[in-house]
């Protein structure tokens, strides 16, 4: 998820961000319980594509799940929270916050970690999506732990749900694997799953560029995602023109706009944004 701008007044800190309206994936597995194959594959191919750049920044998310992945309004999956991120450095075991459900194990046992605890994410979202529970479920992070060390978690072919693939049980299962030696991705790193024969058919270029349809498009109002908060600059409100007036005829607020470009308020309700000469931008 992009931020565009920031700007702040005396008690709040404001950031522009890519418009969302899909909802969190949380709540719709929460709806659905389960998802098809071709929407988990579509999903997680979008997660690839977003984890393949921030790698490229030397960054681990550490916080990959369904609350953190957003829909946009043609189904395509956004990363957000990036609130436990970090740099990727060598010697990293004392930073272990995260999700648990959705920790690696090397993060979970306080060890030194890298960008496969991100791939480890993407393996329980995928068993996640495709049996409806999380491979290892206590109710604390110490109770996890134990679950964890008892045994490994691994889709059977018995678990297989009707209209998945084989290949959709191998890739889900190598990115589960409790030893980073043996996960998918630790010697190539995002290169192989996007090369793993479940993601054969999937065309990178298209998707990166949007151009492939999603196999699930959120239905209007059927997400989380509050359209009271939101006014287009078509139809803005009586109340948010008044307001906009209060603010600019009032010293201390119009203050904050120093060195921004104002234009005044045009009759049509019309909000303009415009490019400011310097790197900033300003608002109307």
């Amino acid at each position: 998820v992009n931020m565009h701008f920031a700007f702040q007044d005396y008690e709040n800190l404001f950031l522009v961000l890519d418009l969302l309206s899909g909802g969190d994936l949380r709540y719709h597995i929460a709806r659905y319980k389960t998802f098809t194959e071709q929407q988990t594959k579509f999903f997680i191919a979008c997660i690839i594509i977003g984890l393949e750049y921030i790698h490229s920044q030397n960054i681990i998310h550490r916080d990959i799940k369904p609350e953190n992945l957003v829909a946009d309004k043609d189904g395509y999956i956004h990363i957000t929270d990036f609130g436990v991120a970090k740099k990727n450095t060598k010697d990293n075991s004392s930073e272990t916050s995260g999700t648990p459900g959705y920790m690696a194990p090397e993060v979970l046992f306080s060890q030194n970690h890298s960008y496969t605890a991100d791939y480890f994410a993407i393996g329980v979202i995928g068993y996640e999506f495709m049996l409806g529970r999380r491979p290892y479920i206590g109710r604390s992070r110490k109770e996890i732990k134990q679950v964890v060390l008892n045994r490994q978690a691994k889709i059977s072919v018995n678990d297989l749900p009707s209209g998945w693939s084989i290949e959709a049980i191998d890739f889900i299962n190598k990115l589960l694997q409790r030893k980073v030696e043996k996960r998918l991705g630790y010697k190539g790193g995002i290169s192989e799953l996007k090369e793993h024969p479940w993601m054969i058919d999937v065309n990178w270029e298209e998707m990166l560029m949007h151009k492939t349809a999603s196999p699930f498009k959120p239905k209007d109002g059927d997400c989380n995602y509050d359209k009271k908060y939101c006014e287009s600059k078509e139809q803005v409100s009586e109340s948010t023109i008044e307001r906009y007036k209060d603010y600019m005829n009032d010293e201390e607020y119009a203050s904050l706009f120093n060195g921004y470009t104002i234009i005044n308020y045009i009759p049509k309700k019309e909000m303009i944004i415009n490019e400011k000469v310097n790197t900033h931008s300003h608002m109307n």
